[in-house]
């Protein structure tokens, strides 16, 4: 097996499901920009060209884009499935023979959906880092699948929450390691947002409501529009922004969130602004805020934009489920809400808006909690931990600090 003796650097192949730009694309970005490069040289493999490739090429990693390396998804039928399963032998030659070939030391799988790595590995005789960032509650088969593959084929499980660790049936193997997030807390920091006000037109200090999240049906965009409604009712000036775009397919489902907001009376308060801000803008996007909401049908896996708008000093509204239970201490940082209840959200919003001295002790309180557990560096360093583990560069590994 390739090692990490003295002088040598290491090539840690990365996989990822998808080629955008959300929270596991981000803090996939976030690690591979950290990586301590005396250390490990990042080479990723990505199933399609999109705006996450030029991202990782622009902080110095090698990207190959695979085709073969196909999503397992239960979205697209069942039919899909005998496909992929005839399809997968062929994707993991094709991938152990880049492992050969790039002289690969250690194979870092980003997303349970991807399961080539594995086999991958196993074929190239290196170990394998499994990084489980998503809570499997479409399918109980495809989750079954999943975790059973996840436990066969992992040196290293790496999950982003205790909701994650749960799927594995609340007994965490011992391969198991919890590693929060990070965010970039020198850029993510409070500051000023009038020039998103601006663009998104609040006028002078009306309150202002967003939520930030790509549009899936499981995100609670929805419940957002109906709780916005309720608030603009009783409280006419406050503001509200819906913060990202549909992915690939879902651009229907956009469109109808935009006539919801028009059935139910708000066009003219909620503004709905695509993918328009960058990742590199959105530290002013939360700036910009009174307010931050996620409103999640499902349980979050982690939450990443919960602790980007703490670390912008901006209290935030989660529903009580999932990783925000982890994140965001109820009536210190934020508030919790049920899922699915747009009366409760509503109150939730209102309390924020009409106590702004509250919910400036909130968003102070949720910059220290950043602070003290959420920093970019610490993640990255959590990970790197881990690989010199496994490449031999240590000798004991088994709980990370704070883990």
């Amino acid at each position: 097996m390739p090692g990490n003796g003295p002088g040598r650097v290491a090539r840690i192949l990365y996989l990822h499901t998808t080629s955008e730009i959300g929270g596991s694309d981000v803090s996939l970005l976030r690690l591979v920009e950290g990586l301590d490069r005396r250390r490990f040289a990042p080479v990723v493999v990505l199933p399609s060209d999109g705006p996450l490739v030029g991202r990782l090429r622009g902080v110095g990693a090698a990207v190959e884009i695979m085709p073969s390396l196909w999503k397992l998804t239960s979205r697209r039928g069942w039919l899909f499935l005998p496909r992929f399963a005839c399809h997968f032998p062929f994707a993991v030659a094709e991938l152990a023979r880049t492992l050969r070939r790039e002289r690969i030391a250690l194979v870092h799988t980003s997303g349970i959906h991807n399961l080539y790595g594995g086999a991958a590995a196993a074929r190239a005789g290196v170990p394998h880092v499994w990084h489980i960032r998503e809570i499997v509650w479409q399918s109980p088969a495809l989750r079954w699948l999943e975790v059973r593959l996840v436990r066969r084929w992992a040196t290293r499980i790496v999950v982003t929450s205790d909701a994650v660790a749960g799927m594995f049936d609340g007994t965490a193997p011992d391969r198991l390691v919890k590693v929060p997030n990070g965010v970039e807390l020198d850029r993510y920091a409070p500051g000023d947002g009038r020039r998103v006000r601006r663009e998104l037109g609040v006028e002078g200090d009306r309150p202002l409501v967003a939520t930030a999240c790509r549009l899936d049906p499981w995100k609670g965009v929805e419940t957002f529009l109906e709780a916005a409604a309720e608030v603009s009712r009783t409280r006419p000036g406050t503001r509200f922004a819906v913060i990202g775009g549909p992915i690939a397919g879902q651009e229907a489902y956009a469109a109808a969130l935009e006539a919801r907001a028009a059935a139910l009376g708000v066009s003219d308060v909620v503004r709905f602004a695509g993918w328009r801000y960058t990742p590199d803008q959105m530290p002013d996007v939360y700036r910009a805020l009174d307010v931050l909401v996620l409103a999640s049908a499902e349980p979050e896996p982690f939450g990443l934009v919960l602790i980007e708008a703490m670390a912008t000093g901006k209290p935030v509204i989660a529903t009580r489920q999932g990783g925000p239970l982890e994140i965001v201490q109820d009536g210190v940082t934020g508030l919790l809400v049920p899922p699915r209840n747009p009366r409760a959200l509503a109150d939730a919003m209102r309390a924020l808006i009409d106590d702004p001295a509250a919910a400036r002790r909130m968003g102070e309180a949720g910059r220290r909690r950043a602070v003290e557990r959420y920093g970019a560096d610490r993640y990255v360093e959590r990970i790197q931990v881990i690989y010199e583990e496994l490449l031999g560069g240590v000798t004991e590994c088994a709980v990370l600090p704070g883990s």
